[in-house]
């Protein structure tokens, strides 16, 4: 947590008017463990406050202010957002430039400037890091891995390990094939704990700008995720799939090699995901079906009465 600072302060960085008193905030809080003297929020879904108490809200545009409130209010376009934006500029942990001794670096390695490496962690050779990225404790980075600007590659994921691909002989004996392409992250982009990225078969394993994977996700050899996609908890994706930009990936999917999926495309908690997707589709379930396609079905069959 930051130092004390004041309700004008967080006004200031959200360049938004303060509305009512000045106080000085030492924490954040949620509406349902409100707290004196901390930073909270209120979106359309929760419009109710404390009024009784000194606590900063951040409020839609449209929200009524009580004039008699102890608290003190700042109008946004989205509470969510600028409370993600306050929490992190005023009340984060602030990681430091720092190579933990019990890391392990390969040779021939390029680490940016305000870099972070945890404890534990290994860097293979020829790896290159950008300026102001973090990588967290026991996590391994393998050879030739190129990591851009501003990431987060949180504790224990594994990069550019080789991928799972294998040929066999007549009589059934599987021969491994040798993966000898890399992995490619953009700018701003974060990995979740324990999460699997491959390295390409011949070509490189792509993540674009602004990809955010959560944790226990495993992205196959010779994958292209591109900028702004979101992949949630304990998603396979298989080798060579294609995914747009701007795409939601729902927890425990599952999506078959070589499939390819458009931009803007949302794919539903536990679907699977057997043929290509074009752009702008919502779909859920077994084989991916398109959602409004599965909700007519669930009623032409009476799922769940």
């Amino acid at each position: 947590m930051g130092d004390v600072i004041t309700s004008a302060d967080i006004a200031n960085f959200l360049n938004k008017p303060l509305i009512g008193n000045e106080i000085q905030i030492t924490k954040v809080s949620s509406l349902n463990n409100l707290k004196n003297y901390s930073l909270s929020f209120i979106n359309k879904l929760c419009i109710n406050e404390n009024t009784d108490m000194n606590v900063l809200y951040l409020v839609p545009m449209d929200k009524e202010i009580d004039r008699k409130s102890k608290a003190s209010y700042i109008k946004v376009k989205n509470p969510r957002l600028s409370f993600a934006k306050a929490v992190t500029e005023f009340f984060s942990k602030k990681f430091t430039e720092v190579i933990e001794t019990s890391a392990c670096i390969g040779t021939n390695v390029e680490i940016g400037k305000k870099v972070y490496i945890g404890k534990c962690s290994v860097i293979g050779d020829d790896v290159i890091i950008g300026n102001n990225t973090i990588i967290g404790d026991n996590t391994t980075i393998h050879h030739g891995t190129k990591i851009g600007e501003y990431c987060h590659i949180k504790s224990g994921v594994v990069i550019g390990e080789d991928g799972f691909g294998f040929d066999f002989e007549a009589d059934g004996t599987p021969i491994k094939l040798p993966h000898i392409g890399n992995v490619r992250i953009g700018n701003h982009v974060e990995i979740g704990a324990n999460s699997c990225i491959a390295r390409g078969t011949l070509d490189n394993t792509t993540i674009g700008d602004c990809v955010k994977i959560d944790a226990l996700v495993h992205v196959a050899h010779n994958c292209n995720v591109s900028n702004n996609t979101i992949i949630t908890a304990c998603a396979e994706i298989s080798g060579s799939v294609i995914i747009g930009s701007d795409c939601w990936i729902g927890p425990n999917s599952s999506i078959i090699q070589k499939v390819t999926i458009g931009n803007n495309v949302v794919i539903g908690i536990g679907s699977i995901v057997t043929k290509d997707i074009p752009s702008k589709a919502k779909i859920m379930g077994f084989r991916g079906l398109e959602l409004k396609k599965l909700i007519k079905l669930q009623k032409r069959i009476g799922f769940g009465e």
